[in-house]
């Protein structure tokens, strides 16, 4: 191979590891993380990065019969150093806990996404889980959930890297008439990225 041929192909190289190294932006840094709702009783831990975070709760907790057949917690979060140009979206929901469930009653668990910048556009997460049978459902559950298949999208990161402020709401619903129970351990998602 000839000298103009392997310089090509360094050049080649060279410039694949630059359009790489292009296409992966920063990972933002969360400057605020608040919560709101029923089931914060205590404001849940924040661990892991911006791109892969766990909210570990306390005492997230729905039960029937009760005033409190239904619970959320919403996070509110804001991040800066976000790379220009660049804006992401939820692409996937983890909600980890445990169920009980008498037959004849049922658990639904929504997970709804908005940026508060545009709060009509949401995008959502939801398992349901029915006791149809004649024996009582008590067991630990990891809930992946549906898609609705409409992606939120931040706004388009500017110069400032400021990402908006992404609102996480997980909400509990039991129904039925009998007794039925559900604590949230934990949840977590994983973030996509595309250039806007």
């Amino acid at each position: 191979m000839g000298l103009l041929s392997n310089l090509t192909l360094l050049l080649a190289a060279t410039s694949a590891v630059v359009a790489d190294t292009a296409a992966t932006p920063a990972v933002p840094k969360i400057s605020s993380i608040t919560f709101s709702g029923s089931g914060c009783v205590k404001d849940p831990k924040f661990s892991g990065t911006f791109n892969d975070p766990t909210l570990t709760f306390s005492n997230f907790a729905a039960a029937l019969p009760g005033k409190n057949q239904t619970t959320h917690c919403q996070a509110h979060i804001q991040a800066s150093n976000g790379s220009k140009g660049w804006q992401f979206a939820l692409k996937s929901n983890t909600v980890r806990g445990h169920v009980v469930l008498q037959p004849g009653t049922s658990l639904t668990r929504y997970t709804t996404i908005f940026f508060s910048q545009n709060p009509t556009a949401t995008g959502s997460f939801k398992d349901t889980i029915t006791n149809d049978g004649n024996k009582t459902i008590n067991r630990a559950v990891v809930l992946t959930g549906d898609s609705d298949s409409r992606t939120v999208w931040s706004p388009c990161i500017g110069s400032d890297g400021y990402t908006g402020i992404l609102n996480v709401n997980l909400r509990a619903v039991l129904s039925g008439d009998a007794k039925a129970y559900f604590e949230a351990n934990s949840e977590e998602w994983d973030v996509e990225w595309r250039k806007c």
